[in-house]
């Protein structure tokens, strides 16, 4: 509707019409459903709600602010509001209705008033439609729209701004690049671009012409002529004018040809092309001649071949006739029903009487609609009447009221005294209150109005003149004689001080002081005492106050029920008597009811006996038997189809009842076949072990079948039986048709109803039984349905029929014998209604113990899959040499998986034994309807690669000559690794000795060659065949050997493990030795290689508990969360584990479900280079505490943890690189870190035991060697990035890769140089994973990098190239769309200026560059981005998207080589190597896995770091340490670690004072920097480090004194060197955090505040100095223990919290932001309230944030942000809170969720006025509630703390109460 800001003050006019309606809502459901709701400006919604209910629905609703209200928000809407609303209208919602029971509804005449100037049709004037004179970039009455050459421009995220008016925008001018003065008002478009441009700035050619319009004027294409162009655009060209690039339909050079398919002369003048449109069937081809006539098939005409005969339609074949001996029989019949019809003469035709028809139909309504209330009205009476014991509320309540009164007298008397001196009190406090209120309201009236002695206006001009004045003079001469003034002011104070000194009354005078001053702190503290008695007295009077209020509602609600008692009872006296009526009826039908269960308990019998000997059969008596048994059951029913369709006219006037009896024999089928679905699927999983492993001979399979046989044989005897059963049915039927043809018609709509139902449950009913599980699972679950809507089916029934018994009572009058005998049809519906609706019960009660079966059938089935994965592992390990027979032959076939790929990776293990061999045909892989192809062949003792990818043959040769081995092929060093890489038309050719000899190394260089580039898919298919010693007969001519020779032992192909033992042919062959084994070495030196998919698994054979648990291993790998190590006691719920997260060493001990050991390396060590592990936890506590401790490289850590039984890992099975199938991952997957690692582990040890993952236990997917294979592949997430070295573009190159996305749009491929200098425009203190140490090249002064770049990006779906040689930037986009998550292979070829984009080997699009940038450079050290780019590099002008990518990038080629991602620049969250691994979620563009979160996340862990100390969680916090008075004398080293968040802090001072010469020794942080300082008499010593040490990373800190010489190293980096003297006394002293307030400090040193962080380590002359020590008197005060792992923010471990200010005032106005983390539903975050009961508070409530004000009694509101799920916010993350209250409207936001609002309404200008504490975290038990819904205090973390713009550090805070500073701990 857009803009109705004309409409302001007009009406919107309306009718609602609603039918069948005769019960209004109840008045408060109104209030919540408006009449209308107006949605404007996409975030207003108003809402109107009429003052009561028109009679006839016309309304007329005013558009006008007073009339409205926001929708969820008591705040009043304002002229503002409602001018901007109208402004852009997105909708007007009308309630149609205001019935609870209507039928329809619709809505008439709807207008909407808008003034207009002058107009004809009304003479009415607009009253407050305003005209408003803007300005020239403003138009419209209000000026609310941009002017012409403007455009409207929003701010970012206008529609989250709390400042209503950003939601209309400004107004900017057009931005057109000088070519134009209009534009789009919205979306600033431009219009009517000159100079032959378009787009959306006018910044390219129009269609028609080219050019650059920056550089020069656009030309218009002569295609073929100026005045006649049919280009979309065109392009100069050196060798023609220039290349037209033609319109859809158009071709040749000038476009002066149509294109095929389209016909016309666009070559002369006026001409132009036109598509042929020849009808595909009647056509030989979709071409035409230049007139458009179409080739037609034979016997088709018409200019488009689509006219045939008549009675002929065209298809694929032509014409053909219609006639087939049924169509044309139906034709005639048609033809001749129409001459019939129009030979009839209608004059005399007397309608229908349809206006009778409705008029009864109408009056039906009207008594159904009565009928149903009176019966829901007993119906519910009845229910009371049953449930409601009215002897039982009426003791229960007396039993209160004497509780209360007891309780009322025991309390009575001390509340009187209380309350009579807290009145005291109340008194002199409204006296002081009443004196503060005059002041206030004297305050508050000052210079308000004009009066004789104060004028404002007047006391503003003076205020002017005086400041005037005062500006215009001198003071300078004034301030010297200030100064003159001021010394001598300052001697004279001198002189007075020194004789009052020597007065000798001073000391009298000090002494009365000090006593006034003790009698003044004594009377502070009664006061104190005294205020908190009264606020005890206060507390105890609210509380009696409240109980007096409760005795009092519980009398009013005794008092109450008591009448609602009475009333009950009269009319339940009166509904029992048509209770004992019903109850009769029901006695009546209970035989009935008897007899149906025994025949229900007979079938359920035969079921069970059916349901043993079923389970029995297994799947081949299915597919043999049960299938002919079925398909003989189908016969039976067809025929049973048939009879019943011989009493269909019966059917049609059965009446209801009947149905419902029929319904019931239905429902017992439903069961039957639900029940024996449910069993076929529960067994299914065990009847399949069964087959797998057959056991006794007689219950063999055929032995079985005989017997499902003879059973079979009984059912078709019992089918026949059914068959008679029919029949007498049909008899039966007949005779009670006579007894029904009376029912008068009254009773149709109650027939078509129960028909309805009949065929629904006949079609659930009749349909077959599937033998599969997941059919059996659907049918379950539809049975599920079925039941449910047969349930509310039979209901509905039952209130019919009651309606139609009422009504026949009525109609009594009319035929008595009739209605009789309906009355007594109508009670035996009902009692058979009320059968199926039990029976429906028992149903609903059936399928929920089937769901449960299926349960645990699912558990079945899934530990079936986890069995057979581990069998088909176990069948992949093994391993059968494969060799020619004694006649040399062999030949094998076999069916791998495969498809097609533009990868290909082949592994063979091959020997020769005979020395008179020189060829051999080793593997041919073709596909059987395309020349693609690949072989290996030995010729000449060479192994030879060849392929073809389509676009031609290329042969490789490795120049390695194979060695012959023996007749057994036992010399393991004359076995060779035969590896093949293909990546699109690159291959690569490895061959390699299996073991060399000692002292030998082999040339790993791999031998390559490229195929015919553009060309890199490979075409197979599963159905193709892999050939061992042969080949098809077509590919004999591209071989050179014709047959196998030699011994070939393992095949593997895209790393699946050709098993030789499984083909489909062989002719010939035979078996030889097992193939190379590997040369033992010593277990230490083992490093084998984890595929991504495999797992090492030994067990601990200790007989009990160690005393401590110990491994160690080497690994190197580029995964950044993967299983290192792991042994689980699941019985104990313990495990010992060591992984990967996000790159780091995690090492997790778990004693039980409450206590961890968890511990995490500072670095991240995926960097693809080999570290090493030790991690060892003590299993016995010392003291109380586990110690555990973690060596990664050169990083040792200590760390530890109380609490929790011994660990207990003997005899449980371990797991080195992951898991086997067999380990439960759904039951610890949450907990721990289960990928299978993908690089290379070795020097494994348990329990210092080392371990031979080849020998030692079960492996799977490991390699016996830590060979370098390429990783060709990377799986992306949507955040993160790979970069590689990049490559130079030269004239001919070329660059391509394959992905696989989702995503519409998305940057896949980026080379730039920006980011690559010294100054990096990207954000590198992102958690990135460096790998290498090269650095970019630092610039020279005044030089830049070239502006090339070339990168591959998604734009909604289509590929769009761009490159740029430092000539402007070239585009190259697709067509189609590759967004479909499937695979897709992209070339980009580049030749001398011509680039062409081929996708999946087909040509899409085509380019030029300019000629100066046919050459594209790139950083040799980086800036190959794939997948993203870093934060913070400016890319938006080199790439079409710079989404991240989710999805998969592999097989990247730049210039004919492959680009491996084995060693990137930097990389982050990304799985190289493993696009298998990246979730199927992310592929389809998910943000994650749909995992519903049910619970909290558990807390983090507090595991201790050893031997450190927590500094600044108090005052004074420090440590003191006595030295030996030489320590420092002479020579001295000390050593410390520290880590903390903050820029300043003492890590120790030692000081020593004689003979007022002071000697100091000091070491602490200031702004960042290490500082230490060396002074003796007036000599100093100092040595400042580098900045940026308080990172919250452990630093470590060695301070030497040689002699004269002193230096700090810091981080084991030398800083500096200084004279120091040689000797040194500091006393014996030495503090360490902060220097206590009784001891003195050096005056001449300047020392920095109390050290808030930690320190460990603390090494002085090399003696480690453990803090506490036994030995030493160490004097600690307010230090604590120190988290191991911590970030910033404040940890409330759920006993403390911090008071921000002891005095907070909210007042009118309060903004606020903090952040938090938690793992609980309740807390408190904020809370202040005033004790007159004002406050505010910010909590976390069941899951909710809740932030609520209380301005005064009866003004409290509050907003709350509830999300779906409620523990999204206690899941252990960081979470922003951002809050605003003004006076009396609130808003608050959780990081990026909906904005809540509150309104109060109150129109209060102070606010909420507090002068009371404001509480962080929790609350101590004296402080008030206030608006707080709980008293829970906050447990987890909190931070950034910014209130009305002032950010408030921890330790700035009045006071902290168990706070831990800067210590959040995390893993």
């Amino acid at each position: 509707m857009r803009d109705k800001v004309r409409s302001y003050n007009g009406y919107l006019r309306f009718r609602v019409h609603s039918e069948g309606g005769s019960r209004n809502f109840p008045e408060q459901i109104l209030q919540t459903y408006p009449l209308v709701s107006l949605q404007g400006n996409w975030q207003l919604v108003l809402e109107y709600y009429p003052p009561s209910i028109s009679a006839d629905g016309r309304y007329e609703v005013k558009l006008h602010e007073d009339y409205w209200r926001l929708k969820s928000k008591p705040k009043k809407v304002s002229r503002e509001m409602m001018m901007i609303a109208l402004q852009n209208i997105q909708h007007i919602l009308i309630r149609a209705t205001h019935a609870a029971d209507a039928t329809t509804a619709s809505l008439h005449d709807v207008t909407m008033d808008i003034a207009a100037e002058g107009s004809p049709v009304s003479s009415r004037v607009a009253l407050g439609v305003e005209q408003c004179f803007c300005p020239k970039s403003y138009s419209g009455t209000s000026c609310q729209n941009p002017n012409i050459g403007f455009y409207r421009w929003y701010k970012q995220n206008h529609i989250q701004s709390t400042i209503i008016i950003d939601l209309v925008g400004e107004s900017r001018p057009c931005r057109c690049s000088g070519r134009s003065e209009t534009c789009d008002s919205e979306t600033g478009v431009c219009k009517n671009c000159r100079d032959n441009t378009m787009g959306p700035n006018c910044e390219v050619c129009a269609t028609g012409y080219y050019g650059n319009p920056s550089r020069g004027p656009c030309k218009p294409c002569a295609c073929p002529s100026r005045e006649q162009n049919f280009a979309e655009t065109c392009q100069a060209d050196r060798f023609a004018e220039y290349i037209c690039h033609c319109r859809v339909g158009y071709t040749g050079d000038k476009c002066d040809r149509c294109d095929f398919g389209y016909y016309g002369r666009p070559a002369e003048p006026g001409g132009s092309c036109q598509p042929c449109n020849c009808d595909p069937f009647g056509s030989v081809h979709e071409g035409c001649d230049a007139d458009g006539r179409c080739t037609c098939k034979q016997g088709i005409t018409g200019r488009d071949c689509s006219q045939c005969a008549p009675r002929h339609v065209t298809s694929e074949a032509g014409c053909i006739s219609c006639e087939d001996g049924c169509v044309n029989i139906l034709l005639d019949e048609v033809e001749d029903m129409i001459s019939s019809v129009t030979s009839i003469d209608v004059d005399g035709y007397i309608p229908a009487p349809w206006p009778s028809i409705r008029q009864i139909q109408n009056v039906t309504k009207l008594l159904r609609t009565q009928l149903t209330r009176y019966h829901s009205n007993v119906d519910s009476s009845q229910e009371m009447v049953i449930n409601f014991d009215l002897d039982y509320y009426a003791r229960d309540q007396l039993r209160r009221a004497e509780a209360l009164e007891i309780s009322a007298r025991e309390t009575y008397p001390p509340t009187a005294k209380i309350k009579s001196d807290a009145q005291f009190v109340l008194d002199l406090l409204r006296n002081v209150h009443g004196q503060l209120e005059e002041t206030i309201a004297y305050l508050k009236n000052y210079a308000i109005g004009e009066t004789p002695s104060i004028s404002v206006g007047g006391a503003l001009m003076e205020a002017e003149k005086i400041l005037k004045e005062i500006q215009m003079r001198n003071f300078t001469q004034f301030d010297e004689d200030a100064e003159v003034e001021l010394s001598k002011s300052r001697s004279l104070l001198d002189r007075v001080m020194k004789m009052v000194q020597q007065m000798p009354v001073l000391g009298a005078l000090r002494d009365l002081v000090n006593e006034i001053r003790d009698k003044l702190n004594e009377l502070r503290e009664k006061i104190k005492t005294s205020n908190g008695k009264v606020d005890e007295a206060a507390i105890l009077n609210l509380d009696n106050r409240e109980r007096l209020e409760r005795v009092k509602n519980y009398s009013l609600q005794i008092k109450n029920r008591e009448q609602v008692l009475q009333k009950q009872n009269f009319n339940a006296t009166r509904q029992t008597k048509g209770a004992k009526e019903n109850l009769q009826l029901a006695i009546s039908n209970y035989d009935d009811l008897i007899r149906m269960l025994v025949d229900l308990r007979n079938s359920s019998n035969f079921l069970e006996d059916f349901h043993v000997m079923l389970r029995k059969l297994n799947n081949e008596y299915r597919e043999t038997y049960v299938k002919r048994a079925h398909d003989h059951a189908m016969e039976l029913m067809r025929v049973a189809i048939r009879l019943q369709s011989l009493f269909n006219k019966t059917r049609d006037v059965a009446d209801g009842p009947l149905r419902a009896a029929q319904a019931y024999q239905r429902i017992v089928d439903a069961l039957l076949s639900a029940r024996e679905a449910a069993r076929n699927a529960s067994h299914a999983a065990e009847t399949a072990y069964t087959v797998a492993y057959p056991g006794d001979p007689e219950n063999s399979l055929v032995r079985r079948a005989s017997l499902s046989f003879d059973k079979s044989g009984g059912l078709r005897t019992k089918g026949e039986g059914l068959r008679a059963t029919v029949g007498q049915q049909a008899t039966n039927l007949e005779n009670q048709q006579e007894a029904l043809k009376r029912t008068s018609s009254d009773l149709v709509k109650t027939d078509e109803r129960l028909i309805a139902l009949n065929a629904i449950l006949d079609s659930q009913i009749t349909s077959g039984i599937s033998s599969d599980i997941h059919r059996s699972l659907e049918r379950i679950a539809t049975a599920h349905d079925n039941v449910q809507n047969t349930f509310d089916r039979v209901t509905a029934i039952h209130g019919n029929l009651t309606i139609i018994r009422e009504r026949a009572l009525e109609l009594n009058r009319i035929d008595t014998s009739l209605l009789n005998e309906v009355r007594d049809t109508i009670t035996r519906g009902e009692s058979t209604t009320m059968k199926g609706v039990r029976l429906s019960s028992n149903l609903q009660k059936t399928v929920a113990r089937i769901e449960n079966r299926f349960t645990d059938l699912s558990d079945r089935i899934e530990a079936l899959k986890r069995k057979i994965k581990q069998t088909r592992q176990y069948a992949s390990s093994i391993r059968v040499s494969l060799t020619t027979n004694s006649s040399g032959i062999c030949t094998r076939k076999y069916k791998p998986a495969l498809q097609p790929s533009t990868t290909t990776n082949i592994v063979l293990s091959y020997a020769i034994q005979d020395r008179t061999v020189k060829n051999a045909l080793l593997l041919y892989l073709g596909s059987h309807n395309s020349s693609d192809f690949m072989a290996v062949e030995m010729f000449n003792r060479k192994i030879e690669f060849i392929w073809d990818a389509g676009g031609g043959t290329k042969r490789i040769v490795h120049p390695l000559r194979l060695l012959t081995n023996d007749q057994q092929v036992t010399d393991d060093t004359k076995w060779y690794h035969i590896s093949i890489n293909r990546i699109g038309n690159i291959g690569q050719l490895t061959v390699l000795p299996a073991n060399l000899p000692p002292g030998t190394e082999a040339d790993t260089t791999p031998v390559s060659g490229a195929s015919p580039a553009g060309f890199s898919k490979m075409d197979l298919l599963p159905t193709d065949t892999l050939w061992i010693g042969g080949a098809p007969p077509r590919a004999q001519n591209v071989v050179k050997a014709k047959k196998f020779a030699g011994c070939l032992h393992t095949v593997f192909i895209d790393g699946e493990n050709i098993g030789l033992w499984n083909f489909t042919e062989s002719v010939g062959c035979g078996a030889c030795n097992e193939g190379e084994k590997l040369v033992l070495r010593q277990t230490n030196e083992i490093a084998v290689g984890f595929n991504g998919k495999g797992y090492f698994k030994g067990t601990n054979r200790i007989r009990r508990p160690k005393q401590y648990y110990s491994t160690v291993l080497a690994f190197k790998t580029l995964d950044e969360d993967a299983l290192l190590f792991l042994a689980v006691n699941e019985v104990k719920n313990q495990y010992f584990s060591i992984s990967l997260d996000d790159g780091h060493v995690v090492f997790t001990v778990q004693f039980d479900r409450q206590t961890r050991l968890i511990m995490k390396s500072g670095k991240k060590h995926n960097n693809n280079e080999m570290i090493q592990i030790q991690a060892i936890v003590q299993n016995k506590a010392m003291g109380g505490a586990r110690m555990g401790r973690l060596v990664v490289g050169d990083q040792d850590q200590l760390g530890t943890v109380k609490g929790g039984p011994d660990l207990d890992l003997s005899y449980v099975p371990y797991y080195f690189g992951g898991v086997d199938p067999e380990f439960d991952r759904n039951r610890w997957g949450s907990e721990l870190v289960l990928r299978s690692l993908l690089g290379c582990m070795g020097r494994l040890s348990v329990l210092d035991e080392g371990k031979n993952p080849l020998t030692d236990g079960q492996f799977y997917g490991i390699e016996n060697t830590c060979t370098e294979k390429p990783l060709n592949e990377v799986g992306f997430l949507g955040q993160g990035f790979v970069e590689l070295p990049s490559h130079v573009l030269k004239r001919e190159s070329n660059f391509g890769f394959t992905f696989q996305t989702m995503e519409s749009d998305a940057l896949l491929m980026l080379s730039t140089f920006v980011g690559q200098d010294n100054e990096t425009e990207g954000d590198m203190s992102a958690p990135t994973t460096t790998t290498t140490t090269t650095t970019p090249t630092p610039l020279e002064p005044g030089e830049v990098h070239p502006p090339d770049f070339y990168s591959v990006s998604l734009v909604e779906g289509h590929l769009d190239i761009q490159l740029n040689g430092g000539t402007g930037i070239e585009r190259i986009m697709s067509a189609e769309k590759f967004n479909d998550g499937q695979l897709h292979s992209i070339s980009v070829i580049k030749e001398n200026r011509r680039v062409t984009l081929k996708v999946d080997d087909r040509e899409v699009n085509s380019t030029r560059l300019d000629r100066g940038g046919q050459v594209l450079y790139g950083p040799n050290t980086g800036g190959l981005y794939f997948g993203g780019v870093p934060q913070g590099l400016d890319i938006v002008t080199m790439v079409g998207s710079s989404s991240p990518l989710k999805g998969c990038i592999r097989d990247v080629i730049v210039n004919n080589k492959v680009l491996p991602f084995n060693q990137p620049i930097q990389f982050q969250n990304v799985y190289i190597g493993r696009c298998a691994d990246v979730p199927a979620t992310a592929m389809q563009g998910m943000e994650g896995d749909m995992k519903v979160i049910d619970s909290c996340m558990p807390p983090t862990q507090h595991t201790v770091e050893y031997r450190a100390l927590k500094f600044g969680d108090k005052l004074d916090s420090h440590v003191m340490i006595p030295l030996d008075r030489n320590t420092f004398k002479k020579d001295f080293n000390i050593s410390f670690e520290f880590r903390t968040y903050y820029p300043n802090g003492l890590f120790f001072l030692a000081s020593h004072t004689r003979k007022k010469q002071t000697q100091t020794l000091l070491a602490q942080l200031k702004n960042g920097r290490v500082t230490v300082t060396m002074k003796r008499r007036k000599k100093e010593s100092q040595i400042v480090s580098g900045p940026g040490l308080n990172t919250g990373r452990w630093r470590k800190v060695i301070i030497r004194k040689a002699k004269k010489r002193m230096w700090l190293t810091v981080d084991n980096q030398l800083i500096k060197k200084v004279k120091a003297p040689r000797k040194f006394n500091v006393g014996q002293e030495l503090f360490l955090g902060s220097v206590p307030s009784n001891v003195a400090r050096p005056e001449d040193v300047q020392i920095t505040e109390t050290l808030r962080g930690c320190l460990r380590n603390l090494n002085i002359n090399d003696e480690e100095f453990e803090i506490p020590s036994n030995r030493r008197a160490d004097r600690i005060v307010g230090v604590g223990q120190c988290f191991a792992s911590v970030q910033p923010g404040s940890y409330f471990p759920g006993d403390a919290y911090a008071i921000y200010s002891n005095s907070f005032n909210v007042g009118a106005l309060l903004e606020l932001r903090l952040e938090f983390r938690t793992w609980e539903l309740n807390g408190i975050i904020l809370s202040v309230a005033d004790p007159a009961g004002a406050a505010l508070s910010l909590e976390m409530v069941n899951g909710a944030v809740v932030l609520s004000v209380n301005m005064g009694v009866g003004h409290s509101f509050s907003a709350r942000v509830s999300l779906k799920n409620k523990f999204s916010l206690c899941d252990n993350k960081w979470h922003t809170v951002k809050a605003n209250y003004v006076k009396d409207s609130l808003t608050l936001r959780v990081d990026k969720h909906r904005e809540a609002y509150g309104f109060n309404g109150s129109n209060n200008e102070k606010g909420t006025v507090t002068d009371a504490p404001l509480f962080v975290g929790g609350l101590p038990e004296s402080a008030p509630q206030g608006t707080l819904a709980t008293r829970e205090n906050f447990k987890g973390c909190i931070r950034n703390i910014v209130m009305n713009s002032e950010r408030r550090d921890w330790t700035d805070m009045f006071q902290l109460q168990n706070v831990l500073l800067n210590a959040c701990p995390v893993l």
